[in-house]
């Protein structure tokens, strides 16, 4: 065989194993179903009264129900606080990391998630007035300017949120929620997600996923805790 073949297909053997490689690493993130995993995790702030965030890859197949969680595994019968609970929930995941900060607030953060985003600054932030719940806080931090112009500039889709114009969230007009006034100032966007534990009880997820076609695709929501059903509420009650 010629020399320079041999070495052409050498060097597209290996290009084609590394590309086999990445393509079932990318595979092998998140998955476990939204309804698991809100029930999972879910369970965990709702019983400890606690908030928190979630950051993490995933697949971001919005052809199907999303968000799809890290990989997770039930955990029966354990006794321990709730930042123990999920470690082991989450041992199934090696780059997950769960810690909990000074105030409180517990931290589910896979070490390779890109925090570009996050990071970003925003100058002025105002709450969209009239409307309730977080999920519509979050539409109002999704939809500045700093934010659609950094989603364009490095492709991150889906490339239909690059507009200002926004659908309102389930809990936009429920008037049982409360809804954020006023503004904020010089905050990166993590700090917005965290302004909104201030009032709601739960934690905000940052799913991050490579995008097929190129780029990557995000998905950003708010889970909040669910409220205990006593042991002596009633039959209606329950």
């Amino acid at each position: 065989m010629n020399m320079s073949v041999l070495i052409t297909s050498v060097k597209l053997s290996i290009t084609c194993t590394i590309m086999l490689v990445t393509c079932l690493l990318a595979q092998d993130r998140g998955g476990t179903p939204p309804g698991d995993g809100r029930i999972l995790l879910g369970g965990v702030f709702s019983k400890a009264h606690a908030s928190g965030s979630l950051e993490y890859r995933g697949v971001c197949n919005f052809r199907r129900f999303y968000p799809d969680f890290p990989k997770i595994r039930a955990v029966p019968n354990h006794e321990g606080s709730p930042v123990e609970l999920l470690r082991e929930m989450f041992s199934v995941d090696p780059e997950m990391r769960v810690s909990q900060d000074a105030d409180g607030t517990i931290r589910m953060i896979e070490e390779d998630v890109p925090s570009d985003l996050l990071d970003l600054k925003i100058h002025q932030l105002t709450w969209l007035a009239g409307f309730h719940g977080p999920n519509m806080a979050i539409t109002a931090i999704m939809k500045t300017p700093e934010v659609i112009a950094f989603r364009k500039d490095h492709n991150l889709g889906p490339a239909a949120e690059w507009t200002t114009s926004f659908s309102w969230t389930g809990d936009a007009l429920a008037s049982g929620k409360p809804s954020l006034t006023g503004s904020l100032h010089d905050v990166t966007v993590r700090q917005a997600l965290d302004y909104l534990l201030q009032t709601f009880h739960g934690f905000w997820l940052y799913e991050n996923c490579n995008n097929p076609e190129g780029g990557r695709l995000m998905h950003v929501e708010f889970l909040e805790d669910a409220p205990l059903r006593s042991s002596s509420a009633t039959p209606e009650e329950r």
